[in-house]
């Protein structure tokens, strides 16, 4: 059985197991950029911006020159060639606000460099655990000791799971999260892991034997105590997984078998 809850802003749809986040909080700022009249004129679109929960009230552009505009669409003409960070903070109804960042390449002859790759930033909501919560930062080691933090993936959806090596709940969830991130991974899909095991190579070796690819799979040191990921982020069964939007966003918290692309696609 299924029953919508509605909090403040946030609808969430509660299922056994877990939920799923319906509807977005606060709005997502996105834009497009296009060339105008050379030699320097460019066009901004932000029809791409999205808020399920309210209505967008302002767009609010820096365009990196010193200039600034407001507006859904606005045309902008440089002074000169050169790069330019433009930002865009949206605002809605309910006065939440979303950012975000590209940077504007112009050469001598007027053209736009490609492809132009959007800065994707933190959406301005509190940090916690729930879904519609900014999801908090952690850096964590892989098996060849490179740092990862959470904050390298914005601009990416991120499953982010806890596990362990001789779980068998674990075990028997893998196959499905090797199917979600091989049918989503191209559209910008990652699977970050925290493995719960103590010992790094164990849990490596685990994923290597059973032929699991493209994951990302950080170790949480459980020598660090309370301050290990899993203690931050509560975590008292597993597996546990967290669906994080480009954004940084929770759109998911819950067992990962109950996790599934439809749960998925909206964020991609």
């Amino acid at each position: 059985m299924k029953r919508a809850i509605i909090i403040g802003l946030v609808v969430v749809s509660a299922v056994a197991w877990g939920a799923t986040v319906v509807v977005a909080a606060g709005p997502m700022a996105n834009f497009a950029v296009s060339a105008g009249e050379k030699p320097y004129t460019v066009i901004f679109d932000a029809s791409a911006t999205t808020d399920a929960t309210s209505t967008i009230t302002a767009y609010q552009w820096t365009f990196g020159d010193g200039y600034t505009d407001v507006g859904e669409h606005v045309t902008h003409t440089y002074a000169n060639a050169g790069s330019y960070v433009v930002t865009l903070v949206v605002f809605d109804a309910s006065y939440a606000i979303g950012r975000m960042q590209r940077t504007v390449v112009i050469t001598a002859d007027g053209t736009l460099q490609s492809p132009l790759k959007p800065k994707f930033t933190r959406a301005d909501v509190p940090v916690g655990l729930k879904v519609g919560d900014a999801a908090p930062e952690f850096a964590l080691t892989d098996s060849a000791g490179k740092v990862h933090k959470l904050s390298d993936f914005l601009g990416k959806v991120v499953i982010l799971e806890f596990w362990r090596s001789t779980c068998p709940h674990c075990q028997a969830e893998m196959p499905h999260l090797q199917q979600l991130f091989n049918s989503y991974n191209k559209a910008g899909l990652v699977v970050v892991l925290v493995a719960l095991d103590y010992n790094m190579a164990v849990a490596q070796a685990y994923l290597t034997a059973h032929d699991y690819t493209g994951f990302i799979n950080l170790w949480d040191d459980p020598s660090q105590g309370d301050k290990t990921v899993a203690n931050i982020y509560k975590v008292s069964s597993i597996p546990w997984a967290f669906l994080i939007d480009r954004h940084g966003v929770i759109r998911f918290v819950g067992w990962t078998g109950r996790l599934v692309g439809s749960d998925i696609e909206p964020w991609l």
